[in-house]
């Protein structure tokens, strides 16, 4: 974690988490983090156990040339 950005979002995460292993939902606010967002992504295990994005920035998916998220 040498990016700025990447810094900046792990100390949100931890200020939110307040000793848990990890924030609620309802914790986060994209409104705090909106520089962050077009490079932010969430990664969700599927049933077969792989790590599939659950959201992905606008940054992030112009870098592969299309969304990532999978279909809901």
């Amino acid at each position: 974690m040498k990016q700025h950005g990447s810094i900046e979002l792990f100390q949100y995460w931890d200020r939110l988490r307040d000793n848990r292993q990890a924030p609620k939902r309802t914790d986060i606010e994209p409104a705090d983090i909106k520089s962050l967002l077009a490079d932010t992504f969430i990664l969700e295990k599927d049933g077969r156990g792989e790590a599939v994005f659950r959201l992905a920035g606008t940054r992030l998916c112009a870098v592969f040339g299309r969304a990532l998220e999978r279909d809901s």
